[in-house]
C-alpha cells in the first residue's frame, strides 16, 4: 500500500492506523516523493486486529509517501490504512542563534544529502554565512593509514569542519542524519559552553539530544542511529555511551530538561 501525503513543508506529526485479521508484522517507511534515499522514517510493526503507529516530523518535503507491507507477504492487500495528522509534540527548548543558524544547514543537507553527488575532494555545503561547513565524501578515510572508516561523519576539532559519508548517510533517515550532524556540532560548538572537554562523546550525545528531542524528532530514530554506530565498535565505552543516552532520553521525556510546549 502507497499513499502520498501533502506535507506541505509543515511541522507534522501523522497517526497511521493499520487494521488486519489475526496476527501480522508490517514494514512502514515515509519518504520524500519521488526522491532516492529519502526516508523519513522506518519503522517495523506487529499488528494483531489494529494498530497506531505516531511518526514525527519537525522537518518535511512537499510531499511524503507511506509505504506499508506485510513483511511475510508483500503481495498481502488484506488489511486496511488510515491516517491522521495530529500535532507534533516539541519541547521548550533554548536555542542560541548559532545552534539555529547550523540547523538552516544540516536540516537542508539532511534533506538533499541522498540525491546529491559526494566528491573524494569532499563535496562543500556552507552556511550562508560559511561559519559552518561539511564536505561530503563517498566514504571517510583515515589518511594517516589510509584505510576507509566506518564512522558515518566527524568534525575537525579545530577547523569545526564536518566531514560526511554518503555510504552511510545514504541509508539513514532524515532524523538520523540530523542527530548524527548535530553530535558533531556539539563536539566543538555547545561542549566548551557547557563545561564537557571538546572530545567529549557522552557530552556530545546528550547535546544533540537536547536540541534533536526538544525540537520534536523520534526518540526511535535517535536510539536506531546510535546503536548501529555503536555495533561497529562494541568498546566498553561505547555501551556505556548507549546507557546514558537511554537514560537521559528517559529522563527527557519526563520532563527533567525542558517542559512540553503549549
Amino acid at each position: 500500500m502507497r499513499q502520498v501525503w501533502n506535507s506541505g513543508n509543515r511541522a507534522i506529526a501523522l497517526k497511521v492506523t493499520i487494521k488486519c485479521e489475526g496476527q501480522k508484522r508490517f514494514f512502514l517507511v515515509v519518504s520524500e516523493t519521488d526522491k532516492p534515499n529519502s526516508n523519513y522514517a522506518k519503522r517495523e510493526a506487529i499488528v494483531d486486529g489494529e494498530r497506531s503507529v505516531i511518526f514525527s516530523f519537525p522537518i518535511t518535503p512537499q510531499n511524503m509517501t507511506i509505504g506499508i507491507f506485510n513483511m511475510a507477504n508483500k503481495s498481502d492487500l488484506a488489511f486496511q490504512v488510515s491516517c491522521e495528522e495530529i500535532p507534533l509534540k516539541t519541547y521548550n527548548i533554548w536555542l542560541d542563534e548559532e545552534s539555529m543558524d547550523f540547523l538552516k544547514l544540516n536540516f537542508y543537507f539532511s534533506q538533499v544529502c541522498g540525491f546529491e553527488s559526494a566528491s573524494k575532494n569532499g563535496r562543500p555545503f556552507s552556511s550562508s554565512d560559511g561559519k559552518f561547513n561539511i564536505k561530503y565524501y563517498p566514504v571517510i578515510i583515515d589518511y594517516m593509514k589510509g584505510q576507509a572508516l566506518t564512522t558515518p561523519a566527524r568534525i575537525g576539532h579545530q577547523t569545526g569542519n564536518i566531514e560526511v559519508a554518503k555510504c552511510r548517510f545514504d541509508k539513514y533517515t532524515f532524523a538520523e542524519r540530523v542527530v548524527i550532524l548535530l553530535h558533531e556540532y556539539s563536539h566543538k560548538y555547545r561542549n566548551p559552553k557547557l563545561g564537557f572537554a571538546i572530545g567529549n562523546e557522552t557530552g556530545a550525545d546528550i547535546n544533540a539530544l537536547y536540541i534533536y528531542l526538544g525540537l520534536g524528532f523520534s526518540k526511535i530514530d535517535a536510539i536506531n542511529v546510535f546503536a548501529n554506530v555503536f555495533l561497529k565498535a562494541q568498546t566498553p565505552g561505547n555501551i556505556k555511551r548507549m546507557r546514558a543516552i537511554m537514560n537521559y532520553i528517559v529522563k527527557f521525556e519526563n520532563g527533567d530538561f525542558a517542559q512540553l510546549a503549549a
